[in-house]
């Protein structure tokens, strides 16, 4: 079976320590979540984020269970941010035992997200952990699988790897050509999800909230986790603010989990 992770966002009742409780009970081996997430208007955090404070007490837990977290969120390069800001997140993703951090480039001149992914890359090797470069269409400065391979090829860094969001892919024009095209070691890390058509838009924040169980929806999911060679992680990141009628978010979390699974099983393991 292969071993796929729960992104918290997914399930984000109870928080990280709900994540965490749920991955126990369902046999989740990897996690990703939080450590620093966007703010709200009103200050607070837009996910849920570990308490530092119970950092080591959330180590011993994942130790004891043979639990990894292999993404870290939520660390862009931001248009008038600087980097530096998230060492006390980086290193918080460090302690719990991370693979890598995230990040997105929502920045736009060339010399700044440079200077910013390379300072990013600096922070992050500090500590242990590998940079994931996620391209969206929601975020100008790496809008597509093209761009992503551009940023990577540029700054040349051994802790820096492409991830791949299906949502993401598939709005952005993605082709399964062109992801197949991408030398394999560039890539670090897919996210699953489904979605209802194929066009190509820079217009769906909300869709990226509300995504669709795997299988049920236009997405060629087959082909597109065939795509990734054997060192990709899989997390499967199926958002929704808007549960069906009588689906808890635990229950939303395993129907997405198990059709996730079924992506990876062949023809002679169904016949």
């Amino acid at each position: 079976m292969k071993q796929l992770g729960l992104h918290q966002i997914t399930m984000m009742d109870g928080g990280a320590e709900g994540l965490l409780r749920h991955a126990i009970g369902a046999g989740v081996k990897k996690l990703c979540l939080f450590t620093t997430s966007p703010l709200q208007d009103d200050g607070s955090p837009m996910f849920p984020e570990v308490n530092a404070a119970g950092a080591d007490d959330f180590r011993i837990v994942l130790d004891a269970h043979d639990i990894t977290i292999i993404n870290a969120e939520y660390f862009p390069v931001m248009p008038d941010g600087d980097v530096a800001g998230y060492k006390p997140a980086i290193a918080l993703a460090a302690a719990l035992g991370a693979r890598r951090i995230v990040t997105h480039i929502h920045a736009t001149g060339r010399m700044l997200i440079q200077q910013q992914l390379h300072q990013l890359c600096d922070l992050a090797e500090a500590e242990g952990l590998d940079v994931g470069l996620e391209f969206t269409g929601l975020s100008p400065g790496c809008a597509s699988l093209a761009d992503a391979v551009r940023w990577y090829r540029r700054l040349d860094r051994s802790n820096l790897g492409i991830a791949v969001d299906a949502l993401h892919f598939f709005r952005t024009g993605g082709t399964l050509d062109q992801l197949r095209a991408v030398e394999p070691e560039c890539i670090s890390y897919a996210q699953i999800c489904d979605g209802p058509h194929l066009r190509v838009t820079n217009d769906y924040l909300d869709e990226a909230m509300n995504r669709m169980i795997p299988g049920e929806g236009t997405f060629p999911l087959r082909e597109f986790v065939a795509a990734f060679a054997d060192h990709v992680d899989f997390d499967v990141e199926v958002p929704c603010t808007r549960l069906p009628e009588g689906v808890t978010a635990t229950q939303w979390a395993d129907r997405a989990l198990a059709a996730s699974q079924v992506l990876f099983e062949t023809e002679e393991n169904n016949p």
